[in-house]
């Protein structure tokens, strides 16, 4: 076994972290050769390439014998990359006969083995980076923090939640009870008995950040782990679960404690390995019709069932301070990574009347304009315009922008064709913003995936408000933001927006925007509406990963 005990102080600051809620990052965000070194990104791009058309042998787990692959970068060339496949009866009983040694650890011991593996998979954040870009379409430096320092962040801040939920107890206990002139004593103990093969099934926009904290957190709580990621999408995961296998073989551990499991998009494993008898917990994040499947057979098995899917973002322009910095807050969110994210504004409201500004009042056209003016403005630059929007990273969210295009709505914004710097045949267009009323809710409220979004005329803010309540009750919602300078009108869209069960932001408008969720505070996804079950991370995110059994022996 390894001598782990330097990560017990950064197990301690993660505990803190989260009881406190306030700023805390175990990794720096930035890719700088000061923070990683200075070749750290020559590295990095040296290894990504390397990788290309070859296999990816970096696993220890033993496959059937088959190498599948076809991931493609949006940026336009195959990276015909394969990797080991095995058979769903191979998965399961590989992770079967290694959970035994796994669960028979502590959760101290668990915990800084994997953060142990985070660590020495950090040292990797530049290649995780370039795989991230070349999977998903997202801008480097996109991909490096949302892959690197923001999703590692995300697994320690699992990992610290499932530890203290496992160390609230005390393990052993002399119990004694007073009965008159003598007692009774009983030695009291209490085990961990983890559910049993976690099957967390990843998404091909955001493949180490939205699968990691499933993975930590089963792992931490004593279950063996299978990680089935996108067809589209499997090298930046792939890093990671070579580097737990690595550490836990380093450590004694039989490597296959967590294991990927690849398939095609022509032959899915996905539904074979969630219906399996032996898969008890699963982790989903991925589109709702899936999602909603693979909630209803999971749950109709009796196995644990943590989802994160997608719903309809929205947005209450009403009144502001400084309308300029506010909409400047909002194209940036509608821009980054072309709408792709599960956090993305979709649609925004604003009060027919306009939009209060000091003791004046800017109609909805003009707001519509300013928009568009500020979305350009980021479109067109050539230094922040390509990497911020990024590629697309599936065919059908363009054929859904021409869907868009096609409702006959007039366009406040057309979207575009978008230059990749050295990337000629990328995927990639400008963000679509199209106007819309109150009475074409049948279009709205539904989800238009990627670079669409719809500014909406109401009759009032409470109308707006209304149509907000629903649309979260309806379809579900990961994120809301109101702008609003009135105390009385905050205090109600919260106290509205909160009992729907959505988290809502007021009044972003320096740099923080509604679509980033920061690890140790901000929890991600409500839990309590059609959006998702889950929330990263939460006591419920871990507890229901095992349950307590108690030994008693008379003394």
């Amino acid at each position: 076994m390894l001598d782990l005990s330097a990560h017990e102080s950064t197990l301690s600051e993660a505990v803190a972290a989260n009881a406190a809620r306030t700023f805390y990052a175990h990794w720096p965000e930035a890719p700088s050769g000061k923070i990683y070194g200075e070749t750290a990104n020559a590295d990095g791009e040296t290894a990504f390439k390397a990788q290309l058309n070859a296999p990816f042998t970096r696993l220890l787990q033993q496959g059937d014998g088959t190498w599948v692959g076809e991931e493609t970068s949006p940026y336009g060339f195959p990276l015909g990359i394969t990797y080991p496949a095995s058979s769903v009866d191979t998965l399961i009983s590989r992770a079967t006969a290694a959970e035994i040694a796994w669960r028979s650890l502590t959760p101290q011991e668990r915990a800084v083995i994997l953060i142990e593996a985070l660590e020495r998979a950090s040292k990797h954040f530049f290649e995780i980076g370039y795989s991230t870009m070349h999977t998903t379409g997202q801008g480097f430096v996109m991909s490096f923090q949302a892959s690197g320092p923001h999703a590692f962040d995300r697994a320690l801040e699992a990992v610290a939640m499932g530890y203290s939920a496992q160390a609230g107890f005390v393990e052993n206990v002399t119990w004694s009870k007073p009965m008159g002139k003598m007692s009774v004593t009983i030695e009291k103990s209490y085990r961990i008995v983890p559910k049993g093969i976690d099957l967390v099934i990843g998404c091909s926009t955001f493949p180490v950040w939205n699968s990691v904290p499933g993975m930590f957190a089963g792992l931490v709580t004593g279950n063996a782990v299978i990680v089935k990621p996108h067809p589209a999408a499997i090298y930046p995961i792939a890093i990671v679960v070579a580097h737990l296998q690595q550490t836990l073989a380093d450590c004694g551990l039989d490597p296959h404690v967590v294991q990927l499991a690849v398939d095609t998009v022509a032959h899915p494993s996905t539904m074979d390995l969630v219906l399996h008898p032996s898969v008890r917990i699963i982790d989903y994040t991925g589109g709702p019709t899936f999602g909603s499947l693979v909630e209803k057979e999971g749950m109709a098995a009796g196995k644990v069932v943590y989802t994160e899917k997608a719903g309809v973002n929205c947005a209450i322009l009403e009144s502001v301070d400084d309308l300029d910095s506010a909409l400047d807050n909002l194209a940036f969110s509608l821009s980054l990574y072309g709408g792709q994210m599960c956090t993305a504004p979709q649609n925004i409201f604003i009060p027919q009347t306009g939009v209060r500004v000091g003791n004046d009042i800017v109609s909805v056209d003009d707001v519509a304009a300013k928009l568009r003016e500020k979305v350009d403005a980021l479109a067109h630059s050539e230094k922040v315009g390509p990497s911020t929007i990024g590629a697309v990273q599936n065919e059908r969210t363009l054929d859904r922008v021409r869907a868009a295009e096609a409702l006959g709505l007039e366009a406040v914004r057309p979207s575009g064709p978008l230059a990749q710097p050295g990337f000629d045949a990328a995927r990639s267009v400008s963000p679509l913003i199209l106007r819309a009323d109150r009475t074409q809710d049948t279009v709205f409220e539904q989800e238009w995936f990627g670079p669409i979004s719809f500014v909406i005329s109401t009759e009032s803010f409470e109308d707006a408000l209304a149509l907000v309540d629903r649309s979260i009750r309806t379809h579900g919602a990961l994120t809301t933001i109101v702008y609003t300078t009135d105390p009385a009108k905050q205090e109600r869209a919260e106290d509205v927006i909160v009992r729907a069960g959505a988290p809502v932001a007021f009044n972003f408008n320096s740099y923080v925007w509604v679509n980033q969720s920061a690890a140790f505070s901000d929890f991600h996804g409500a839990g309590c509406n059609p959006a998702g079950n889950a929330t990263f991370a939460d006591w419920s995110f871990v507890t229901n990963r095992y349950n307590v059994v108690g030994v008693r022996k008379q003394a």
